[in-house]
């Protein structure tokens, strides 16, 4: 069975690993849902921006018509788009669009895909990529407050059994759950999360909060689509790398299993994608064979592959709002600027300075009173000998 991670204070459970629909064309997702549902997935994440639910509400009521599987047994996840998600009224119409198409009374989970806005699409009129800057709204924490209160009257209505957040840094998210006035809390946060991009401080903060993590682009992307494929040869190839690759080895593994069961050991829902058969089955039965067995020596080989590698950045890039706008601008708000170095701080610097002259002193067999001569001269004369 797919072990749970459990959602919060509501007690309700989302599978750990679960079967991704974006980059899936629509020709491949009758076959890719039923070979993952014959695998052994439960777990459905989907979104309007991926065009392709209708497809996939169209297999999962099929399955469910031929008593493959029960509503009961899914977990449906979709999200509300950036070209929604400014407007009461386009939220709960994308949401209402999502029900229809995905043929459910109700989502288990519903996110706000992008905690910032872009302008609506006029009719008829072609979406350019990357978006115009006319067309950018931007992040703003007073709107994703605001929407998010739209989300808590969904989740009122029971068409959204939980809500959650994708693509949100930790210091927009600690912001948002300052919030005194949360009537629903965040179940899940989904983020770009593999090993070169480990996302340690916001898993920490999400964790003290009992708030869900899923990743997606466990394995790299490598098959995303061709607009976010720009420089292709700066993107290091993650399941390539020789620490990954001799783990694998070691437990007669792909390296697959190793890099979603790492993520699987961290405590992070999966939402793998394959539109191959084979693939599907063994991205399932393969990590919940090999998670278990992964040793302490394994996991910290993986943890060290860390490199804040974004294999999406070209997508967010794509959604700038400002002319010349970085990365990490982006991805999340910048940190608080650092306080003035004060006189005690300064001598405390200092002291950790004079020590390590200290120590080199003494590996070089310095006498400890020419030393303690030299941190004298440093200290100028107002610190005492260490």
């Amino acid at each position: 069975a797919v072990p749970a991670l459990t959602l919060g204070p509501s007690a309700g459970q989302i599978p750990q690993i679960g079967f991704g629909t974006w980059g899936l064309q629509p020709q491949e997702v009758s076959t890719a849902i039923r070979a993952a549902v014959a695998a052994g997935y439960r777990s459905f994440d989907c979104a309007p921006v991926y065009q392709n639910e209708r497809q996939v509400g169209e297999t999962l009521s099929a399955l469910i018509a031929e008593g493959v599987v029960t509503r009961s047994e899914l977990f449906i996840t979709s999200k509300v788009p950036p070209a929604d998600a400014c407007s009461q009224h386009r939220t709960e119409r994308a949401l209402r669009q999502s029900l229809h198409d995905l043929r459910t009374g109700y989502v288990d989970l519903y996110l706000i895909h992008w905690p910032f806005c872009v302008r609506s699409p006029e009719p008829g009129r072609p979406r350019p990529w990357p978006l115009p800057l006319e067309d950018q709204l931007g992040y703003s924490a007073e709107q994703l407050r605001e929407e998010w209160r739209t989300i808590e009257a969904l989740v009122a209505t029971r068409a959204v059994r939980h809500a959650g957040l994708a693509n949100i840094g930790e210091r927009r998210l600690a912001k948002f759950l300052a919030s005194p006035d949360l009537a629903v809390r965040p179940a899940v946060v989904q983020v770009e999360l593999h090993p070169y991009n480990q996302m340690r401080a916001l898993r920490a903060l999400c964790a003290s909060h009992g708030i869900a993590v899923t990743a997606y682009s466990s394995l790299g992307s490598p098959a995303r689509p061709a607009k976010y494929q720009v420089q292709a040869d700066a993107h290091p190839l993650l399941l390539a790398d020789p620490a990954i690759t001799q783990v694998a080895t070691a437990h007669g593994a792909s390296a697959a299993a190793v890099a979603l069961g790492w993520a699987m050991r961290r405590g992070v829902a999966l939402i793998p994608k394959s539109a191959h058969r084979e693939r599907i089955a063994s991205n399932l039965a393969g990590t919940l064979a090999l998670a278990p067995s992964l040793s302490p020596g394994d996991l910290a080989a993986i943890d060290a592959l860390e490199r804040g590698h974004h294999y999406l950045a070209a997508g967010w890039r794509g959604y700038a709002w400002k002319r010349g706008q970085s990365l990490q601008e982006l991805l999340d708000d910048a940190p608080p600027p650092l306080p003035p170095v004060g006189l005690g701080a300064a001598l405390l610097l200092l002291a950790c300075c004079c020590a390590l002259v200290v120590c080199k002193a003494r590996r070089h067999a310095v006498s400890r009173d020419a030393a303690h001569e030299v941190v004298r001269r440093l200290s100028f004369g107002g610190m005492p000998p260490i």
